[in-house]
């Protein structure tokens, strides 16, 4: 039994460093249809963008410097590599800063060349903003120290009435995943991709040297985890074995 016990505390080491979604919990569920606004000040339904077509939501906040950046240069590449915004999807680019406001969003939507329409950035209250984070598990923290958010890179992909389909990880999706994710959205279809969240979590973005490293923490973390689990589960065998050869 007590085995058990060190193999439970091991498996909660290993994964305490998460802050991915659930995917289990949150994949065919509804994202919350919140007020927002967008950069021309109007003031709308998030379901209002959803139509007929699979909604992209992109997670990040205007002032961002740092991983808000290279995430939405890998979205424009792949969208812009597809060639099916807007016929197929509508993309949206959610600041969860509650203190941007309209002039916030149209500077980011000018920066990255977006058209306003199939691809805006949009925003929400302070509760709004909470609401809709956490109806699609989406987790991030603030840095004192930076003032900057720390947060993941995570698009999710909802359904035409408005389900959660799939979570992209990573800050260069491809056109393939994003083709891939549309198709199944379309569907009413859901498919999880938490392996590629797991890869994720081994990279940070370094505001210094404006570029992803490994986050060596979490690696050392998740590393000393799993040879706890398997020294644990070896001795957990061997004990076993030993068990039943008495038992003969």
């Amino acid at each position: 039994m007590k085995y058990a016990y060190i193999w439970i505390a091991s498996l909660w080491f290993l994964l305490s460093g998460f802050n991915l979604p659930d995917e289990k919990n949150f994949l065919a569920q509804k994202a919350a249809n919140i007020r927002v606004f967008d950069a021309t000040g109007k003031t709308f339904e998030l379901y209002s963008l959803l139509g007929k077509k699979p909604l992209i939501i992109s997670p990040v906040y205007t002032r961002c410097h740092s991983l808000c950046g290279v995430i939405s240069n890998g979205v424009q590449k792949a969208i812009n590599e597809l060639g099916t915004l807007g016929q197929d999807f509508t993309m949206v680019s959610f600041s969860f800063d509650s203190s941007d406001r309209q002039m916030n969003l149209a500077a980011y939507e000018n920066r990255w060349k977006m058209d306003g329409v199939n691809w805006k950035t949009i925003s929400a209250s302070g509760e709004a903003i909470q609401q809709l984070l956490s109806s699609i598990g989406y987790e991030y923290d603030y840095d004192p120290a930076t003032k900057e958010f720390n947060h993941p890179s995570i698009l999710i992909v909802l359904t035409p009435s408005g389900k959660i389909s799939r979570f992209i990880y990573g800050v260069n999706p491809s056109k393939k995943d994003i083709k891939l994710a549309v198709m199944e959205a379309m569907a009413e279809k859901t498919r999880p991709g938490l392996f590629k969240g797991f890869y994720l979590r081994c990279f940070g973005y370094d505001p210094v040297l404006k570029t992803c490293k490994p986050d060596w923490r979490f690696i050392i973390s998740t590393s000393a985890g799993l040879l706890m689990i398997s020294l644990v589960s070896g001795l957990f065998i061997k004990s076993f074995i030993v068990s039943k050869n008495q038992d003969g």
